[in-house]
C-alpha cells in the first residue's frame, strides 16, 4: 500500500472508531431531548438513506447546507425559532433564528458562545492572525484598533478615490456590448469579482491591482477568487483541523497533505502559502512608503503611536490584508450579482432606481460649484447623497435581507446556558418552551436566512422581495440611518421594518442579520454598503439589464438558479449549464430614453 493509502486508511479508521464508540454507548436521554427537530438520518452528513421526499424525511446538515433554501424554510415553518438537528457522527446541534435567543447568544451572554475551534483554526491556517482567526482579548484588541478605519469621516474621504473603479467597470462592459443598442449576453460575475477586489485594494489598503484589466494576470487575485470553491471540496475535513493542528507538527502535516489522495487539499495549502507571501509583500511595501493612501493607513498610524501592549504585531496586520480581501470580495460580489439579477426581472424597479439616481446626479451637478457637466452619467455623488437615496437604499436593504450572501454562522457554548425565547416552541411531547437549556459544548448554528425571513418579525410577506417596506417606515430621505459602527445595534429603531412590538434582531445593518451582530459583527459593513451602492448606481446609470434570452434547439430558455451552499452561488440549469459552475449571464445594453420613468 502507498503512503497516501495508509494516510487515508488512518483517517477512515478514525471515523469508524468514532462511529462504533457512539453506537456502543448505552442509550440515554440526550441533553437536547426537549427540543423538537427532524429525525436523525445518515450518520455522516444527515443525508436520508431512503428515497422518501423532503416533506417525509427532512435531512439534516446536508439538507441545511447543500442547496438548502426550501429545506430550511420548511424547517422554520415546522419547528419555529430553535430546532434540534444532527451533525456528523450524529452529534446533536441547534439551528437558531429566534430574535431574543440571538440577542442573548450574540450580545447579552456572548462570553458563553464563541466561534468554533474548527472555524478559528481553519481560518488561521488560511489567512493568518486576522479578525476572523482570533478570540478573546486578542480579537478585542484588533477590533479596537481597526474600528476607526471605517468611520464615516474616513468613508466620506475615500469615496471619491474609488469612484473611478465603478467608472472603469462600466467602460470595460461597454467594450463588450453591441454598439447599436442590441442586447449582449455577458457573464457579469468575473467583472463584479474583479471590481470588488479592486475596491478593497484601493479603498482599504491603498494598493492598485488593475483587476479590471483582463491582460493583468495575478496569481494572488486568482487564489482569493477561488479559495472558497476549493475549500468546499474538502469541507468534511474541517472538523478534524483543531485536533490535527494541536497534535501533529507542521512538518508532518505538510507530509500528510502531500501523501493524501486529495488534490484539492494540496491546492488549498498552496493558495494559503501564496496569499501569505503576497500579503506580506503588500504590507512591507506600504510600510516603506512615505505617503500612503487607503483606509488601512489609519490603523497603521494608530498602531505605531499606541502603547506597546496595545499594538498589533506585523503578523496580525498582515492577517488583516487577506481577511479584508476575502471578506470584501466574496460576499459583496454575491450581493451585487443578486441585485442585478433581481433588477433584471423587475424592470419597473430598475427604471425607478435609474430615475432616482439620474435626478440626484443632475441636482448635485447643478448645486455644486465647479460640478456642472454635460453628461449627468459622469457625475459622482458624494457619500451622504449616495447613502441617502431612499429607493436605492430600499432596493439594497431588501435584497440583502431576502438574499443574504452568507446564510449561516456557528457558535459553540463554552458553558451551560439558559436562553430565553421571544416566540415559544413546542417540545416533541407538545410542551410549550419559553427558554432552552444549552449544555456546554453544544454547537449552535445561527440562521441568518431564518432571521431575515421570520414572519412574526417581518410580516406575512417576509419571503417576498418588496423594497417598499423600507419606504413606509419613518422618513423616506434615508437621513439618520447612517450611523457609526455599533449605534444601530444599540438603538430601538422601532419605526424600521424588522422591529415589531419592540422585537428586533441584534443586527448592525438595520434590524436584519446579514452583517451579523454583537462583538463579531462585520466590521466593514458600512464600506460594503457604500461600495454596493456606488457600483449599482454607476451601472444602472449607463446600462439596462435583463434576464438571459438565449434558447436551445428545443426552445428552452437559459435559466439562472441560485444554490445556497452556505454562500449563495448563481449557476445555470441544464441543458444550458451544469448547476455547478458559478456564473451570472445577463442580457445587457446601453441605456435608452424608455428605460426611465
Amino acid at each position: 500500500m502507498s503512503v497516501s493509502g495508509y494516510a487515508l486508511a488512518i483517517l477512515v479508521a478514525y471515523i469508524a472508531w468514532r462511529v462504533l464508540t457512539k453506537a456502543r454507548s448505552p442509550a440515554k436521554a440526550t441533553p437536547l431531548a426537549a427540543v423538537a427537530g427532524p429525525a436523525k438520518e445518515h450518520w455522516l452528513a444527515g443525508r436520508p438513506m431512503t428515497n422518501l421526499s423532503l416533506h417525509c424525511t427532512l435531512g439534516n446538515l446536508l439538507g441545511i447546507l447543500k442547496d438548502g433554501l426550501e429545506y430550511n424554510l420548511e424547517l422554520y415553518r415546522r419547528y419555529g425559532g430553535v430546532i434540534k438537528v444532527y451533525g456528523m457522527l450524529g452529534v446533536e446541534q441547534l439551528l437558531v433564528h429566534d430574535p431574543l435567543a440571538l440577542q442573548h447568544i450574540l450580545v447579552r451572554d456572548q462570553d458563553a458562545f464563541e466561534e468554533t475551534d474548527m472555524f478559528i483554526e481553519t481560518n488561521k491556517l488560511l489567512f493568518g492572525e486576522g479578525l476572523i482567526s482570533t478570540l478573546g482579548d486578542q480579537h478585542k484588541k484588533q477590533r479596537k484598533l481597526l474600528n476607526p478605519v471605517f468611520s464615516l469621516a474616513n468613508l466620506r474621504s475615500v469615496l471619491p478615490q474609488i469612484q473611478p473603479i465603478a467608472d472603469e467597470l462600466v467602460e470595460r462592459l461597454k467594450n463588450v456590448v453591441a454598439s447599436k443598442g442590441d442586447y449582449t449576453e455577458v457573464d457579469l460575475l468575473p467583472w463584479l469579482r474583479a471590481g470588488t477586489i479592486e475596491y478593497v485594494g484601493r479603498g482599504i489598503l491603498g494598493v492598485r491591482l488593475d483587476c479590471l484589466n483582463p491582460s493583468q494576470a495575478n496569481n494572488y487575485i486568482h487564489a482569493i477568487c477561488n479559495l472558497q470553491h476549493v475549500a468546499l471540496k474538502v469541507l468534511l475535513l474541517r472538523p478534524l483541523m483543531p485536533w490535527i493542528v494541536r497534535n501533529i507538527p507542521l512538518y508532518w502535516r505538510n507530509k500528510l497533505v502531500d501523501w493524501l489522495p486529495l488534490p484539492a487539499l494540496r491546492e488549498l495549502r498552496d493558495m494559503a502559502w501564496l496569499m501569505e507571501r503576497s500579503a506580506t509583500d503588500i504590507f512591507f511595501a506600504k510600510k516603506a512608503e512615505v505617503e500612503t493612501t487607503g483606509l488601512m493607513e489609519t490603523a497603521v498610524r494608530a498602531n505605531s503611536s499606541t502603547q506597546e501592549k496595545s499594538r498589533l504585531s506585523d503578523a496580525e496586520l498582515i492577517g488583516q490584508i487577506n481577511t479584508f480581501f476575502l471578506a470584501g470580495q466574496e460576499t459583496t460580489t454575491s450581493a451585487l450579482a443578486r441585485l442585478l439579477w433581481v433588477l433584471a426581472q423587475e424592470p419597473k424597479a430598475q427604471a425607478r432606481l435609474r430615475q432616482e439616481v439620474k435626478e440626484a446626479k443632475i441636482a448635485h451637478a447643478h448645486g455644486a460649484e465647479g460640478e456642472e457637466q454635460t453628461d449627468w452619467r459622469r457625475v459622482s455623488l458624494p457619500y451622504d447623497v449616495l447613502i441617502g437615496l431612499p429607493y436605492l437604499d430600499a432596493v439594497v436593504r431588501e435584497t440583502l435581507r431576502l438574499y443574504p450572501p452568507t446564510s449561516m454562522m456557528n457558535r459553540v457554548a463554552t458553558r451551560d446556558a439558559l436562553v430565553p425565547l421571544q416566540y415559544p416552541i413546542r417540545s416533541p411531547t407538545g410542551q410549550e418552551l419559553s427558554a432552552v437549556h444549552i449544555p456546554k459544548g453544544t454547537n449552535v448554528m445561527i440562521s441568518i436566512l431564518g432571521a431575515n425571513r421570520h414572519m412574526h418579525v417581518w410580516g406575512p410577506d417576509a419571503n417576498e422581495w418588496r423594497p417598499e417596506r423600507w419606504l413606509t417606515h419613518g422618513s423616506e430621505t434615508g437621513a439618520g440611518r447612517d450611523m457609526e459602527f455599533g449605534d444601530e445595534s444599540a438603538m430601538a429603531l422601532q419605526s424600521s421594518p424588522g422591529s415589531k412590538e419592540k422585537v428586533r434582531y441584534p443586527g448592525v445593518f438595520g434590524s436584519m442579520m446579514t452583517f451579523f451582530g454583537g462583538s463579531r459583527a462585520c466590521l466593514g459593513f458600512k464600506f460594503a454598503e457604500m461600495e454596493i451602492k456606488q457600483i449599482l448606481a454607476t451601472l444602472v446609470s449607463n446600462m439596462h439589464f435583463a434576464l438571459p434570452s438565449a434558447t436551445d434547439a428545443q426552445g428552452m430558455r437559459k435559466e439562472i438558479y441560485w444554490r445556497i451552499d452556505g454562500l449563495q452561488i448563481p449557476v445555470i440549469r441544464p441543458p444550458h449549464g451544469d448547476l455547478q459552475t458559478s456564473q451570472i449571464p445577463l442580457d445587457i445594453r446601453l441605456v435608452k430614453d424608455e428605460d426611465f420613468l
